[in-house]
C-alpha cells in the first residue's frame, strides 16, 4: 500500500534545478484544494511558524502576489499562479529570501474526497551533492504545512455538507435554564442552527458557532473582551453587534436573542 505522504524524485517542470518532490494523499476534494491554494489570507494564522505576516499586492481567480514575512523576520515577494485545467499551481519567490525558488504543485483525483498531490521543488544555486538535503528540508516544511491545512479543508467541507439552506425549524422560545446553574459560553441548538451564548459586559450575546467567511469553527475560540477572532483567517467580530472589525464584508448574524425572565435565561426569535 502506498504511504499517504512520501519524498521522492520527479520530472522537472522548471529551468531552475530540481531538488526534490513531496507526494501525499489528502482526504479532500479538488474544490477545497483550489480554494486553499488561492487563500493567501490564512497563511499567518494556520501557518504561524512559517509566516508571521502577509501584505497582498494583487489577488483574483488566477492566484495572488504578496509580500510575506517568514518565521525569522525575512520578507519575500511571492506569486502563486493557478491553472485549474491542469490541476496545478506554481509558486515563485520573486524577491527577497529564497529568491528564484519555484514550487510546482499538481494533483490527481483518486475519489470523491481523496486526492494525491505532487509538489516539486526547484531551487537555484544548489550544487548537485546538496540538492537531496535541500529537497528533504522543503519536503519536511510542506509536510507541516499540509498537516496544518488538512483540518481546515476537511472542517470546511463538513460544515458545507451540514448546511441546509432555506429550511427553518421551530423558533419557539427555548429555556436554557436557571442563571444560577449556567456557565458560559454555552453551545445550543436553536431553529436548526448551532449557536453560542456568551456573557459580555453583564449582557448575553448570541452568535453562530461558524465564521460567516468560510465556516471556521468558533465554539472553542475564547473572547478577547467583546472581540471574537476567527482561527483560520484572523477576521475579528464584535459579538454584541456582529460587526466585522477588520473591515471585511461579512457579519456574525443570529436568528436568536437572549432574554432573562424570573431568573432563567431564554432564547427567542429576533424581531
Amino acid at each position: 500500500m502506498m504511504p499517504d505522504h512520501e519524498f521522492m524524485p520527479s520530472q522537472p517542470g522548471s529551468m531552475v534545478p530540481h531538488v526534490g518532490t513531496y507526494r501525499r494523499i489528502l482526504p479532500v476534494n479538488a474544490e477545497r484544494m483550489f480554494e486553499n491554494a488561492v487563500d493567501w489570507e490564512h497563511l499567518p494564522f494556520q501557518h504561524a511558524s512559517s509566516f508571521s505576516a502577509i501584505e497582498c499586492e494583487d489577488a483574483g481567480p488566477w492566484g495572488w502576489r504578496a509580500r510575506v514575512c517568514n518565521g525569522v523576520g525575512k520578507w519575500s515577494l511571492i506569486e502563486l499562479r493557478l491553472d485549474r485545467r491542469q490541476r496545478r499551481w506554481v509558486t515563485r519567490n520573486l524577491e527577497g529570501a529564497n529568491s528564484g525558488a519555484e514550487i510546482w504543485t499538481y494533483f490527481l483525483e483518486r475519489g470523491s474526497n481523496e486526492i494525491e498531490i505532487f509538489v516539486d521543488f526547484f531551487v537555484p544555486g544548489i550544487d548537485e551533492p546538496a540538492r537531496e538535503k535541500v529537497g528533504r528540508a522543503y519536503a519536511k516544511l510542506y509536510e507541516v504545512l499540509y498537516d496544518e491545512d488538512v483540518a481546515m479543508m476537511v472542517g470546511r467541507q463538513e460544515a458545507l455538507d451540514q448546511r441546509v439552506e432555506g429550511v427553518e425549524r421551530s423558533l419557539e422560545p427555548l429555556d436554557l435554564g436557571s442563571l444560577a446553574g449556567l456557565s458560559f459560553p454555552l453551545s445550543v441548538e436553536f431553529g436548526g442552527r448551532s449557536l453560542i451564548v456568551s456573557k459580555v459586559d453583564g449582557a448575553y450575546s448570541v452568535y453562530p458557532d461558524r465564521c460567516p467567511h468560510m465556516l471556521a469553527p468558533l465554539a472553542d475560540v475564547p473572547l478577547e473582551g467583546v472581540v471574537l477572532r476567527c482561527p483560520w483567517h484572523g477576521y475579528e467580530f464584535d459579538v454584541r453587534t456582529g460587526e466585522c472589525l477588520t473591515g471585511q464584508s461579512c457579519q456574525l448574524t443570529s436568528p436568536a436573542a437572549a432574554r432573562v425572565a424570573d431568573g432563567r435565561l431564554w432564547l427567542e426569535r429576533k424581531g
